[in-house]
């Protein structure tokens, strides 16, 4: 064994994962029975397991070897999809057992201790990972972020610790105190996500002083465009091929330098503050377009402009039905739901494939979306009213379905009346209508 890890093998060779698991799990595979593949995937883990703690090693460490040699077999996706149901529940077991064995009294009588070991490993290993990210070219905002979201102790810790005390290797008096830093920097990763979102991130954007709001120097377009994404480009290219100027501003600068590669003009700032909004040119602009998708955030600018700027047309961008709501709620006359129109396209779509004529299609779609528009407000109102809002939204359906029978029974009509219905490879051996004259 260890000339084989001396020449390199992998761990699956040194495991017989090679020569036994890869043949086992092929044979199982071609039985096509997915609970015995489930099962011998389980019975594989189990089995290691024990085989580890029969010679005085943890289990869990045997069930992490099992892990890899799972990963090597062209199986594993096989075997995820099929462990998946088991993930949540035996991840849930693991962090229960390690909960239940750490020693928080430690931390009521020792606090400054602990609280030194955590900030000592947090900072070593995020300088360790700053200096990976250089070594392999990450970008500052990218480095920042990887190395702030791994800086804090790892679960294998906990594994660790348990097989060198078992080995003795370790007395509990230190490795309970370990034990107990690696949970608590764990537990600090959300706040670091937080400081990296409000504090970091900002202040890493590239170009951002180059688009700050008092540079602005577009004041008189017709039009402010607030979030230039993929649902806001698309506006912003419609109304440009049209010759519509437009005043665009996004808060995510790394968006904004690459759309400036493409030619386009997007100032940096949050849509949010009221100045930036009066510097875009508010008060002489006719249209506001506000396709940000902070939901929040699109209320408090709706808002502010109905407020302020009562001659803006606004035009916005619902994330959700309840989000359209609130908009509407907020006197904001045009909401426009985000995958709406691409669903309404779809829809008419499948509904072509499965035979409908195409004027049949469209008038479906068009009818539906006329309904659901009336609806939209209708239950805006209804929307605090739980009950009263489910009875409501299935008289619509309801109203909707019988909408859309009588059209299809009134076009019947009318095609028996002045329409050539007959598909097309019926008329061709028809004779042509004699000509007048």
């Amino acid at each position: 064994m260890l000339r084989a890890l001396r020449d390199g093998a992998r761990v699956d060779d040194v495991m017989g994962g090679y020569y036994l698991v890869r043949p086992v799990l092929r044979y199982i595979a071609q039985s096509r029975l997915r609970e015995m593949f489930t099962a011998a995937a389980l019975l594989l883990v189990i089995g290691i397991a024990l085989a580890m703690q029969s010679l005085g090693l943890p289990p869990a460490l045997g069930t992490f070897l099992a892990g890899v040699v799972l990963a090597e077999s062209e199986y594993r996706h096989e075997l995820e999809s099929n462990i998946e149901p088991f993930k949540g529940l035996l991840l849930g077991l693991f962090f229960i057992s390690v909960g239940a064995s750490i020693d928080f009294d430690l931390l009521r009588r020792y606090p400054e201790v602990i609280a030194a070991i955590v900030v000592a490993l947090v900072l070593i290993k995020l300088a360790v990972l700053l200096a990976v990210g250089r070594v392999f070219r990450l970008p500052s905002r990218d480095n920042v972020l990887f190395s702030l979201a791994l800086a804090q102790g790892g679960e294998f810790a906990f594994v660790l610790s348990a097989l060198a005390t078992q080995s003795g290797v370790m007395d509990a008096n230190i490795s309970n105190p370990l034990v107990l830093c690696v949970a608590v920097s764990m537990l600090l990763t959300p706040v670091l996500m937080l400081i990296n979102d409000k504090w970091v991130q900002p202040r890493l954007a590239p170009d951002m002083a180059a688009g700050a709001a008092d540079v602005i120097d577009e004041h008189d377009n017709p039009v402010i465009i607030l979030g230039f994404g993929r649902f806001g480009q698309l506006v912003g290219r419609l109304l440009h091929a049209n010759g519509v100027g437009t005043t665009v501003l996004d808060h995510d600068a790394s968006r904004i330098g690459f759309l400036k590669k493409f030619g386009f003009k997007v100032f940096y700032g949050d849509a949010g503050r009221p100045e930036l909004l009066h510097a875009a040119g508010a008060g002489q602009a006719k249209l506001l377009v506000i396709a940000i998708d902070d939901e929040e955030k699109a209320l408090h600018i709706a808002e502010h402009a109905r407020q302020h700027y009562p001659h803006l047309k606004i035009l916005a961008r619902a994330i959700s039905r309840f989000h359209a709501y609130e908009l509407i709620q907020r006197d904001v006359p045009h909401v426009y739901r985000e995958m709406f129109g691409s669903a309404l396209d779809l829809g008419e779509e499948a509904l072509r494939l499965l035979g409908f004529r195409a004027y049949q299609a469209s008038r479906a779609a068009r009818t539906f979306k006329r309904h659901d528009v009336a609806a939209r407000r209708e239950l805006a109102a209804l929307k605090h009213d739980e009950s009263l809002y489910m009875s409501r939204a299935k008289q619509l359906r309801e109203e909707l379905e019988a909408l859309i029978r009588k059209d299809d029974h009134d076009l019947l009509e009318l095609q028996d009346q002045a329409w050539d219905v007959a598909p097309p490879q019926t008329r061709q051996n028809e004779e042509p209508p004699p000509r007048n004259g």
